[in-house]
């Protein structure tokens, strides 16, 4: 009984296990069928929704052949406006009561109070070429550029301090140029993110940029805008007056390079940026910037390091929208070199003859054999107001906020303060060393006996060299000088 009743038991549950598998098999078999059916009406997975990922406004650099956003392209306007102000003074060797004997030079006579107002409207443009690499185009347009001389603590009352050992005046305070306006260089860019942090968290935002800007411009030109003649040519001041131009002549090789990195709400960065200016042989610059014995014939080289932060204080991706402030210390090194300073106006239409008479541009040995004349073969080196000036630092600071308010415009705002570092505006030396040996080309570069047995020379005359400006005790320098910025702009992004 015990063995039949066992063998009943196991067959009924042999039975549901059996029936269980069944019915495991129909349910499966029904649960894939609904899978199946699902999959025809509904995706497997949603398409996730394209969101904001650009990095901060300083290393931003749109690009193309991204899977979902294949082509970008952004159109720009900024409006700029600037104010340069700064005191001019003169070394002097005039006598002054009271003073102790022996040579003494007094170096702080107050000369002028120099003013600039600068508008600038920018229309510019960025193509992505491909991913992390962009082409920019800008175009500034000079609405006004405005500059003027006047009276610095009485400076206007003591007229002696603007005499040449003659007795002429090289300017008069005040003094005022003309307003100019027009079109000075374009500038074709491209901008190429190595590391983008959006593409890869692990690693930093690092743009390297190269741009090259190009003289189109009407060239500049030295004017006084009470005068008959409002811009004198330098080679016939008496004749028909020239335009003042708005161009410097400069074709440009700039290079900069932005490292930063996102954490949370802020970004900070850091960037360096080398400006080097090539004249044009078109402008009164390029005219005499290859004649032997010139010391300086190019523009200042400007070295710029940068540090700054990026602030986000409010951000939504999904509406690609967002504020960010910009906060950003920068310093900057002007090597020495000849360029358009404070003075350029005031100096170069003077009507005075120690600045109007040419300087030879070669020197050859006299008839005795020894002594060394001017080449009357030569050319004739005439004075435009371009002066050598000293190596000087500058400092700034700014900020701004940007306001993207979607997918395709943004604003940004923002205001800066430098400071420039006190130099010399007119400090060409005399004598180029570099040319010892050749005595009949040295001109008055001699030391010594002026004769065949004695002296020696110490170099070849610089024809940019002007003793009425240029000797220690009448050389000018520009002091106290600040910059205030302030731009607003607009991006159209496509």
């Amino acid at each position: 009984m015990r063995g039949w009743t066992r063998r009943v038991t196991g067959a009924r549950r042999e039975g549901a296990s059996r029936l269980l598998v069944r019915w495991s098999a129909a349910l499966g078999a029904a649960l894939a069928l609904t899978a199946s059916s699902a999959a025809a009406d509904e995706p497997i997975a949603a398409k996730e929704p394209r969101l904001l990922r650009e990095s901060g406004e300083n290393t931003t650099v749109i690009d193309a052949f991204d899977e979902d956003d294949p082509f970008d392209a952004n159109l720009l306007l900024t409006f700029r406006q600037s104010w340069k102000s700064a005191n001019i003074r003169r070394e002097t060797t005039i006598a002054q009561p009271g003073l102790a004997s022996g040579g003494f030079t007094a170096a702080n006579e107050n000369v002028a109070a120099y003013r600039q107002s600068l508008t600038v409207l920018e229309v510019g443009g960025d193509i992505g070429i491909y991913k992390d690499l962009a082409l920019s185009l800008r175009l500034p347009l000079i609405l006004a550029d405005a500059r003027e001389l006047s009276d610095l603590d009485g400076s206007s009352r003591n007229p002696q301090r603007l005499q040449d050992p003659a007795g002429d005046q090289l300017f008069s305070v005040p003094f005022k140029s003309p307003t100019r306006s027009g079109v000075d260089w374009f500038s074709v860019a491209l901008n190429y993110a190595i590391f983008n942090q959006t593409r890869d968290a692990s690693k930093p935002n690092w743009v390297i940029g190269a741009e090259g800007r190009f003289a189109i411009g009407d060239r500049l030109h030295a004017c006084n805008d009470n005068a008959a003649i409002k811009c004198p040519d330098p080679v016939n001041p008496g004749g028909r007056s020239r335009e003042p131009g708005i161009s410097r002549g400069m074709h440009s090789v700039i290079a900069n390079t932005v490292f930063s990195r996102r954490y949370g709400y802020i970004e900070p960065y850091t960037g360096f940026r080398m400006h080097v200016d090539i004249p044009q042989s078109n402008s009164d610059f390029g005219a005499s910037k290859d004649i032997k014995g010139t010391l300086l014939n190019r523009p200042p080289i400007i070295g710029t390091f940068t540090v700054g932060m990026e602030v986000y204080p409010w951000e939504n991706r999904e509406a690609f929208q967002r504020v960010v402030l910009d906060f950003k210390l920068r310093g900057s090194y002007h090597s020495p070199g000849r360029d358009y300073s404070e003075l350029f106006d005031a100096l170069g239409s003077s009507s005075a003859a120690s600045l109007r008479a040419p300087n030879p541009s070669a020197y050859k040995a006299g008839p005795d054999g020894f002594t060394s004349i001017a080449d009357p073969n030569a050319s004739k080196v005439f004075f435009t107001g371009i002066t050598d000036q000293q190596a000087f630092g500058s400092f700034g600071a700014s900020g701004g906020v940007t306001w993207q308010a979607g997918e395709f415009v943004k604003f940004t705002a923002g205001l800066g303060l430098t400071y420039v570092q006190s130099h010399l505006i007119t400090a060409a030396d005399a004598c180029n060393p570099d040319f010892k040996s050749d005595a009949g080309a040295s001109g008055p570069c001699r030391t010594g006996a002026q004769t065949a047995g004695g002296g020696s020379t110490t170099g070849i005359p610089n024809p940019n060299h002007r003793q009425v400006i240029d000797l220690p005790g009448r050389r000018f320098s520009v002091d106290d000088t600040t910059i205030v910025d302030l731009w607003l702009s607009g991006v159209v992004m496509f």
